[in-house]
């Protein structure tokens, strides 16, 4: 059980890590008129696997910085 909790919460965190990457470079994109960037080039990019192990590093850093960040916002705001 444990290691099914264990690859399922690295998967949201990269999800989630991907997502706000989605966010933050379209957002980037609206202000600056560049290129449209999709969400699979984000979450799965093709290539060789050190891009694919890196960008899935790069998920999860910012998946473990955003809920922290969150986790953070919700003790300070609840006590």
């Amino acid at each position: 059980m444990d290691f099914i909790e264990i690859i399922s919460g690295q998967i949201i965190l990269e999800f989630l890590g991907a997502s706000v990457r989605f966010l933050y470079l379209n957002l980037r994109c609206l202000l600056n008129d560049d290129d449209f960037t999709t969400f699979s080039s984000i979450w799965s990019p093709t290539g060789s696997n050190k891009k694919k192990e890196g960008n899935s590093s790069l998920n999860h850093m910012v998946g473990v910085i955003f809920f922290g960040t969150l986790i953070f916002l919700l003790i300070i705001f609840n006590t």
